[in-house]
């Protein structure tokens, strides 16, 4: 009953269902899955098809494949209200044989079957336009990610992933932001395409520019986001 609850909470609260009734977020949960992994454990693999939409309820997941060199690239970084799994609604059969996996120690989870949440579209057309813009949003993020991969040097690759990461992540007070840190440096390595050596070498000439500054392992601080670029 409690995991019910908390899947009626979740789905009442996230920002694609915030204008269904009660009775309608009972629907919901009828059709939707709730599960709970922990860090490390695989949401889905890179070896099978994605037939479902995922939405995370609670904790961190990455998106991520290995390229032809096993070399694990990191495509996305979720939080929690993000979308993810098959997006598009169209079963692709994962060539680029991505996987997600939790980042963090506490991960729930609610998904649908793409049948389910097709049909739920079709009877709720008011659903679309949010879950359009949510798409869309995810999709700039991408795309600017792959830009940088392609234009950018390795330290502006690791300034952008602090600069992305201030603004999903972080909590911010005037120019200050405050962001609590759950990702290693190999992570962040994973993400920007670089070399774990060179994230720590560009972290250390930004602690000394004063632009962040550790407290501990857990929290960054960066006094003024506007010396990002």
């Amino acid at each position: 009953m409690e995991a019910v609850g908390s899947q009626f909470w979740h789905l009442r609260n996230h920002e694609l269902f915030s204008k269904l009734n009660t009775e309608e977020i009972q629907d919901l949960c009828v059709i939707s899955s709730f599960m709970q992994a922990s860090k490390g454990d695989y949401i889905y693999f890179g070896n099978e098809q994605i037939n479902r939409l995922y939405i995370l309820k609670k904790g961190r997941i990455k998106i991520a494949y290995y390229d032809d060199k096993d070399q694990e690239i990191v495509t996305e970084i979720l939080k929690e209200g993000d979308i993810f799994g098959e997006v598009t609604l169209n079963p692709s059969g994962n060539t680029s044989h991505e996987f997600a996996q939790a980042m963090t120690e506490e991960v729930s989870i609610c998904s649908f079957s793409l049948e389910n949440f097709e049909s739920l579209l079709n009877q709720k057309p008011d659903l679309a336009i949010p879950f359009s813009k949510m798409l869309g949003e995810k999709l700039k993020i991408i795309n600017q990610k792959y830009s940088d991969l392609i234009f950018k040097d390795a330290r502006t690759r690791v300034i952008n992933f602090f600069r992305l990461h201030a603004r999903y992540e972080g909590k911010q007070t005037g120019n200050r932001v405050e962001i609590d840190m759950f990702l290693t440096h190999q992570d962040i390595a994973s993400f920007t395409a670089t070399s774990r050596q060179t994230v720590t070498t560009v972290i250390n000439q930004l602690e000394a520019e004063g632009i962040l500054l550790f407290q501990g392992r857990k929290k960054v601080v960066i006094p003024d986001v506007t010396r990002l670029g």
